[in-house]
């Protein structure tokens, strides 16, 4: 079991933050199969007939998110939320980065709900406590893409070994691969997000996680800030 907190320090400068969890067990790490591949392909060709590259922006999940990077002294147009950059790049006509099949679920979710997700594997996560705060001068964390990311002005979460992920982008130390059998996700909710859509898209990732993946949730967390 998996505990999630944000520090105080992050809630006094972004209030009303939140963020839901699900630890699941038992999932396949593998290539996407073609059931899960046949849905992206299908949200793929309706995203781009029906979202202006101009509306990304402006969608509650992005929107928010663009706030918080902002109000924490960083450029959101310079370092763009993950579901932004998904968006973009669906709308351009570019497609989703084809990893396995837990990245490739999670970010066509991302792409459906418009909100940020970090996907980690649990048996690389250091410890059982995960706490979402605000990066700190001289932190830095290696990303998926090989790049290494400051985390001073951005949220960032960390586990007993420091950063692990962000609405931003995941660490490379806690990803998940094709041996993952155990994976925790982190739904980054911003501000004044909406609770019953909130909870559908909750549902909806847990469903997916069963369904596509052959997992069992074995934990769910929701906390506020």
């Amino acid at each position: 079991m998996i505990s999630l907190t944000i520090d105080p320090e992050l809630s006094e400068r972004v209030p009303f933050l939140r963020l839901g969890a699900l630890l699941v067990e038992g999932v396949h790490g593998g290539p996407a199969t073609p059931e899960l591949s046949a849905l992206i392909e299908a949200t793929v060709a309706q995203s781009m007939a029906s979202i202006q590259l101009d509306e990304i922006s402006g969608l509650p999940g992005v929107a928010g998110w663009r706030k918080v990077i902002r109000a924490l002294g960083t450029d959101p147009t310079r370092y763009r939320v993950s579901p932004e950059r998904l968006l973009r790049r669906v709308v351009k006509g570019d497609g989703l980065p084809q990893v396995n099949l837990l990245v490739d679920l999670v970010n066509i979710w991302s792409v459906v709900t418009a909100l940020p997700i970090g996907l980690y594997d649990s048996d690389r996560l250091v410890g059982t406590a995960l706490a979402f705060g605000a990066g700190r001068p001289g932190e830095q964390y290696l990303t998926l893409t090989g790049s290494e990311l400051e985390t001073a002005g951005k949220p960032v979460l960390r586990d007993s070994a420091g950063p692990c992920g962000s609405p931003l982008t995941d660490s490379e130390r806690t990803a998940t691969h094709a041996g993952t059998t155990r994976c925790t996700a982190v739904l980054y909710i911003p501000p004044f997000y909406d609770d019953d859509e909130f909870s559908r898209n909750m549902e909806l990732l847990a469903d997916w996680m069963r369904h596509f993946a052959g997992g069992k949730v074995v934990q769910r967390l929701v906390t506020a800030g």
